[in-house]
Formats: C-alpha cells, sequence, structure tokens
C-alpha cells in the first residue's frame, strides 16, 4: 500500500468507527435510554449488546461461552479493560437465540450474547429481558438488564440442586 492509501484506509477506519457509534449512541436515546455508565452487573443483572436488546421477548440458552471468549468480548477492542468492568473473569458468557416464530426452521431466530455476573444458567433454560434496561458500558455497547422467567413471573436462575431426569 501506498502512503496515501494507507492514510484513506486509517481515515476510513476512523469515520466507521466514529458513525458506529454515533448510531448506537442515536439509538440508544430512541430507546429512551440514559447513561448510566456506573451500573452494576450484580446478582440479577445480565449484560446485552444495544443491539441486540429485545425486551419481553423468550430467549433459550443456546450454550455457555468459554471463559477466554467471554473475557475477550468484554474487553476493549485491542485489549484491555473497560472502566465498568474491572474484573471480566467474573462474568459467564452464554449464547442465547431469541424465539421469534416462524416454527423450527431458524426463520425469525435472532442469535446473540448475553454476559451475567452471580448468574447460572443452563443450556436450554429459557427466560426473558426486564422492559427495562440502562447503558453499562458505551464503549462496548452493553446494555445492563434484569432476567425474567419465561413464564412472565419475576426473577428465577437455575441452580446446581435443579432437579434433572434421568
Amino acid at each position: 500500500m501506498t502512503e496515501s492509501e494507507t492514510k484513506e484506509h486509517v481515515e476510513s477506519e476512523d469515520r466507521r468507527s466514529f458513525m458506529k457509534k454515533g448510531a448506537l449512541a442515536t439509538g440508544a436515546l430512541a430507546l429512551g435510554l440514559g447513561s448510566a455508565g456506573s451500573a452494576s452487573a450484580q446478582g440479577r443483572n445480565v449484560l446485552v449488546y444495544t443491539y441486540d436488546y429485545h425486551p419481553n421477548v423468550e430467549f433459550r440458552v443456546v450454550n455457555s461461552l468459554e471463559k477466554s471468549t467471554t473475557v475477550r468480548l468484554l474487553e476493549k477492542p485491542g485489549g484491555g479493560n473497560v472502566s465498568e468492568i474491572s474484573q471480566p473473569d467474573n462474568y459467564n458468557g452464554y449464547i442465547i437465540r431469541y424465539l421469534l416464530g416462524g416454527g423450527g426452521g431458524g426463520q425469525g431466530q435472532i442469535t446473540t450474547f448475553m454476559f451475567a455476573e452471580g448468574v447460572s444458567l443452563s443450556q436450554g433454560d429459557t427466560r426473558r429481558f426486564s422492559g427495562s434496561a440502562s447503558v453499562f458500558s458505551s464503549t462496548l455497547n452493553l446494555l445492563s438488564t434484569n432476567l425474567e422467567g419465561s413464564g412472565g413471573g419475576g426473577m428465577t436462575t437455575t441452580s446446581s440442586g435443579n432437579s434433572s431426569s434421568s
């Protein structure tokens, strides 16, 4: 690459990054989410990407993420901690899939990640995000919200003492 091409490439990436941040900020404001950068994800709070937050829509836990993957996803791009998360290894990461209908053929489904500290979920568990959320980290584009049981009740988590069929 020539120096001119390199400069254009860097400027293009900077512009894209700027545009993404602007779009996310606009989206957060449109959702009515104020800035709450110091929110904490303790106990019943979970983290989800802003663009994958669908309140009151049932989702299923597909699988858990490896700890190293969870840590990488909760760090700044290129490495390093964000101010809101000093110990990303304290979080459990999950792959979740929204159940939007369309049968089992994969239509109408959104798959994304969710992160939780002090919440343990198992493959196949179904939950929903509450209707209220706040911006947790604008750097990582994460919202903080609560989990609700799939039956529309309050917060439920699975523990190691759950019964299983043998």
